[in-house]
């Protein structure tokens, strides 16, 4: 919960909403600070305000959990803003594709280096 001072600006949920300023203990504004406005408005056009304090409290009161909650809400709402059709799955599907072309890189130049490698000399008969 954010214990914020009197006259402190509204995180980016309560301006959102109108309010002239957060109310006490406002769950969202540790994860909306009033300076990232497109932040929240990502979450809320994915989410709406209702499905994020769900969300938030399904997380239980764990703080680590209520960040990673938050964590992911963010970054999936960030990605469907930056990809409106394929979303976090865009951003899943690229990485596995970069993870797949390394390790045939890597597999590339254990061939080489096997390749490069002289052959072990035969054993010494002891005869």
């Amino acid at each position: 919960m954010a214990d914020l001072p009197p006259n402190h600006p509204p995180c980016a949920a309560c301006a959102h909403q109108g309010r002239p300023s957060c109310p006490a203990g406002c769950p969202l504004a540790p994860y909306f600070p009033a300076d990232r406005p497109e932040r929240f408005e990502y979450a809320n056009l994915l989410y709406g305000v209702d499905g994020i304090l769900r969300r938030l409290e399904a997380a239980g009161p764990d703080p680590g959990t209520r960040r990673a909650t938050m964590a992911s809400i963010v970054f999936v709402s960030d990605a469907r803003a930056a990809d409106p059709v394929h979303g976090a799955y865009g951003v899943i599907r690229n990485l596995q594709q970069e993870l797949a072309s390394v390790k045939a890189e890597i597999a590339a130049i254990r061939q080489k280096q096997q390749q490069a490698q002289p052959p072990p000399p035969p054993p010494e008969d002891g005869h």
